[in-house]
């Protein structure tokens, strides 16, 4: 979620997404948490999360060096130099927001891949299968296991990628995801989701429906997050309480090793800490793998 969910509170005003009874999202918040007992995700798009102070702002500023980043690539380093790298960018984000990800990581030896995904706006269950084709593709080209990075919406489905074929998967690194089974937004992301919804309602069924978000397909994949993370996998969740797009206590998977940074949400693609980070990370798998 990057340049949509910062920008729609300006284009979609309160209450110009049609009446609350139009809305697929319950008047009343959900408080966000842990699965509840039979096993629905806590949802939260009204108010439960409240951006601290100052992190709107930060997020714009993020998005500011984002844009000025994109340029020219660095070449892929030889093969079997450093640990191959799948980035999984977030929500309506596309590969080209892991651009300065993806240059830094190979300026350091890593080979890094795109997703080929797209924008990442679909349901989320093609959205996993697409990345597990690409995953096989890359995997089989490398000649073993590849690390997964995902950021957003793509640490959501590396981590539900891993669990599936963790046999092509070297480790996992998901950046400000909402890996647990639960979601919490703010109020201005709903507005986005709201507008989403009423798009595939019209017609438009390639961006995801409400479904995908509130009814049985979301029950499913918050059940498979909160199933067992294969053992053998290394799981590292970055998060930052300067978020000011998702909750981050969504990202406190307890399956992971936690990392805490101040970059907030849309930060997470250009912070230098975050990219120390990442290639921390992946050195780590290289020597363990």
């Amino acid at each position: 979620m990057v340049a949509l969910s910062l920008l729609t509170t300006a284009v979609c005003p309160p209450g110009g997404l049609g009446d609350v009874a139009d809305s697929p999202f319950p008047a009343a918040a959900v408080s966000v948490g842990p699965m509840t007992a039979v096993g629905a995700p806590r949802l939260d798009l009204t108010s439960d999360h409240v951006p601290v102070r100052g992190a709107r702002a930060g997020e714009l500023r993020a998005y500011g060096r984002m844009v000025r980043m994109v340029g020219r690539g660095v070449p892929q380093p030889p093969a079997g130099l450093g640990t191959p790298t799948l980035l999984v960018p977030g929500f309506l984000s596309g590969d080209v927001s892991l651009t300065l990800l993806s240059r830094e990581l190979r300026r350091r030896g890593h080979r890094t891949f795109r997703s080929d995904i797209g924008a990442n706006v679909g349901c989320t269950e093609p959205m996993v299968r697409r990345l597990l084709d690409r995953l096989e593709v890359v995997a089989a080209a490398e000649g073993g296991p590849v690390t997964l990075v995902g950021h957003s919406r793509g640490g959501m489905v590396v981590a539900l990628a891993a669990r599936r074929r963790p046999d092509l998967v070297a480790g996992v690194v998901a950046l400000s995801a909402p890996v647990t089974g639960s979601l919490s937004v703010a109020p201005h992301v709903r507005r986005q989701l709201e507008l989403l919804f009423r798009l595939n309602r019209r017609g438009l069924t390639r961006v995801l429906g409400a479904d995908c978000v509130t009814g049985d397909c979301a029950l499913r994949v918050a059940a498979e997050l909160t199933s067992p993370f294969p053992a053998a996998v290394p799981f590292t969740s970055v998060y930052s309480r300067d978020d000011a797009i998702i909750d981050w206590r969504t990202c406190l998977d307890p399956a992971a090793e936690l990392v805490e940074v101040r970059s907030g949400h849309v930060g997470m693609a250009t912070d230098p800490a975050v990219v120390r980070i990442v290639a921390r990370q992946l050195a780590a798998i290289a020597t363990t793998g």
